[in-house]
């Protein structure tokens, strides 16, 4: 192996792995060290979950472009990480709680993110499977998903050896 690096990377999760492709694809000699497989630790129990809804603002743009890069990536790596974009729901059972959503609603409209509160009754029409008499409504955002890690960290990694 060749010993000479702009970067070495400890863990072949998604992190490391989304990382090392990136710093790859900026023109850096990267070298990733896993001690097990790829994605074989916290990547392979995790849910994947890409999502802008209920972050710091500070994050919003970042999570945003990250959206955008996941759209992509299949066609990028040529490979299938399994992303979708299906939307995320925080429910709520208590109108404390169904309160507490305002702050994210007002970050979300200044970001220009597709965010609003569900009536129970929407909730089931989204969810018809789903019953909860203590349920009083919902935060949904329709742009945010999920990809696999278990596909997703190892397609990436190996974009990044290509």
């Amino acid at each position: 192996m060749d010993s000479s690096f702009d970067v070495v990377i400890i863990g072949g999760g998604i992190v490391g792995s989304s990382a090392a492709y990136f710093l790859s694809k900026a023109g850096q000699r990267v070298a990733m060290v896993e001690k097990g497989r790829i994605a074989g630790e916290q990547s392979s129990r995790n849910w994947g979950a890409v999502r802008v809804q209920g972050r710091h603002r500070a994050e919003v743009p970042i999570m945003l472009d990250s959206l955008e890069i996941w759209k992509e990536l299949k066609t990028e790596l040529g490979e299938c990480v399994n992303f979708t974009q299906q939307g995320q729901m925080l429910v709520a059972y208590g109108h404390k709680q169904l309160a507490g959503f305002e702050e994210t609603l007002t970050v979300a409209k200044e970001f220009g993110i597709p965010s609003r509160i569900l009536t129970p009754g929407e909730i089931h029409d989204l969810l018809p499977h789903y019953r909860s008499e203590t349920c009083v409504g919902a935060l949904f955002n329709p742009l945010d998903g999920c990809a696999e890690p278990e596909l997703a960290a190892p397609a990436i990694a190996r974009g990044a050896a290509r």
